[in-house]
């Protein structure tokens, strides 16, 4: 998943390091960049949710003044071997 977050706090670099420093605490956030004036966090589903990367942007005591979720990686729907292996004579 792909969280943006826009926080008025984005241009401070005191800020922003307080913010990426929060963040990389996360158990499951794998990468955060701060671009374009929002804080872009890519990080595993299964191991932290949206609700709590802006709950550690606000401990850091920094704003969230909006957060979207760009990219939910889906189920791999590319056929797996059972699909596509030859059958046998003896099946």
């Amino acid at each position: 998943m792909v969280a943006r977050i826009e926080s008025e706090d984005v241009g401070s670099s005191t800020h922003e390091k307080a913010i990426t420093d929060a963040l990389n605490a996360i158990d499951g956030v794998q990468e955060v960049n701060i671009e374009n004036g929002a804080i872009h966090v890519t990080c595993d589903p299964l191991r932290t949710t949206e609700k709590k990367i802006e709950e550690s942007i606000r401990a850091s005591e920094n704003s969230v003044t909006s957060a979207t979720n760009t990219e939910t990686p889906g189920p791999d729907t590319a056929p797996g071997p059972a699909a596509t292996r030859e059958r046998t004579p003896r099946e």
